[in-house]
């Protein structure tokens, strides 16, 4: 195994095993997906899915809650260790809510399809 002895290889090597993390996930999701669809009928994995989309959605709110929560505290680590400087710890900090805002508005844009709820309403009173 190498050595990385650089921020620049560790944040290669990091980003190396998120990506890996990420690509195994997604087969396994695709995998258990495939089956299902293999085994029971489209209606049936439907109905599962209907049924797992709180979970989800209370999955994605808990991790945006996280980066809210811990946010200063990594940047501050990552400062006090030396991978960032003042500067950078400084815009990261003044970044902070607006990035959890944006992931706010993702997740009501594309989680819980507000644009599309918004459409429906509006092409509803035309009608």
């Amino acid at each position: 195994m190498a050595v990385f002895h650089n921020g620049r290889g560790l944040r290669r090597r990091g980003f190396f095993l998120l990506t890996l993390l990420a690509f195994t996930l997604a087969l396994v999701a695709g995998g258990i997906l495939w089956y299902s669809v293999e085994t029971s009928s489209v209606n049936e994995v439907q109905t599962r899915v209907d049924a797992m989309k709180p979970i989800f959605t209370g999955i994605r709110l808990f991790l945006i809650i996280l980066i809210a929560v811990l946010w200063p505290f990594v940047t501050n680590n990552f400062h006090r260790g030396g991978r960032i400087d003042k500067a950078q710890a400084t815009m990261m900090l003044a970044l902070h809510w607006r990035i959890v805002i944006w992931l706010v508005v993702f997740e009501l844009v594309l989680g819980q399809n507000l644009l599309g709820q918004v459409l429906a309403l509006l092409q509803g009173s035309r009608a």
